[in-house]
């Protein structure tokens, strides 16, 4: 048991009442959502701090790796660009948002240390801040997507309905899987190298800016490549496709099993996380 001072009074809190305030912590720090939208929002406008074009920069930036890479890529591969920039601009747009909230998860709660330790709210709302940050800069991102769409019109059919679900299904992995790493990262100092690391190496062989296509034959590394999977749940959609089944299957048997696990780590870890940061 460990002890909390408030209001002059002495607090006695048992171990055994910790994974029940923990479970409330994150849901007290989802619902505290004003909190969390503004700290995102925050950070990024001090990101463009003084800056002219403030955050159109992402879109920017975004838009001009697409267009690089599609022009280089599309010619190497023989690929039409009428299909291939699509294709890539969704890639590139939701691989980001992959990359960018699982790499920063890792950090959500060492780099929130003086709130953490000082200031009473929630510590899951240091990582919903994570999340958000990421979602706010997909948004500007997307706007890429729109305007490849109206230069090189995909075939759309009902299929794009199926993006709604996808998205949802994308989102709770990249929730688990960011918060994981952020518990994680708390206690041991190089999971966030690690992470690194095997991002870089995911995207060498995830089909982003080249096609599953070219590989008949489905090797392993794009059958059991989970991020694949997830990416294809709301590529296909975006593109008029149907998202393999293999996908939704693969996509929520690692919902149903990576979210308890990561419930169970924080309850795990959460009277520990202010000592560790």
């Amino acid at each position: 048991m460990f002890s909390r001072k408030t209001s002059g009074t002495t607090t006695i809190i048992s171990a055994d009442r910790v994974p029940a305030m923990a479970s409330a912590d994150l849901w007290t720090g989802l619902l505290r959502y004003e909190l969390w939208w503004i700290f995102a929002a925050h950070d990024i406008k001090q990101r463009f701090r003084r800056s002219t074009l403030g955050p159109i920069w992402l879109t920017l930036t975004m838009g001009i790796m697409v267009g690089a890479l599609g022009f280089v890529f599309s010619q190497l591969f023989k690929q039409d660009m009428t299909e291939f920039l699509p294709y890539l601009a969704v890639g590139i747009i939701f691989w980001g948002l992959l990359t960018s909230t699982i790499s920063e998860g890792c950090t959500a709660f060492i780099d929130a240390e003086s709130y953490i330790r000082n200031v009473p709210m929630p510590v899951s709302v240091h990582f919903y801040r994570v999340f958000a940050r990421n979602i706010i800069i997909w948004a500007h991102n997307m706007v890429i997507y729109f305007l490849v769409i109206i230069v090189f019109p995909p075939h759309f059919s009902w299929n794009i309905l199926l993006f709604l679900p996808g998205f949802m299904l994308f989102l709770i992995n990249l929730a688990w899987m960011g918060l994981v790493v952020g518990v994680l990262s708390a206690r041991f100092r190089d999971i966030p190298q690690v992470v690194t690391n095997l991002l870089q190496v995911v995207f060498f062989v995830t089909p982003i800016f080249w096609s599953a296509a070219i590989l008949p034959d489905r090797t392993a590394f794009i059958q059991f490549n989970i991020f694949y999977h997830l990416l294809e749940l709301v590529r296909s959609p975006l593109l008029g496709h149907m998202p393999p089944l293999q996908s939704w299957a693969i996509g929520l048997t690692m919902a149903l099993a990576g979210f308890p696990i990561a419930i169970w780590l924080y309850r795990r870890a959460y009277a520990r996380i202010p000592y560790w940061v």
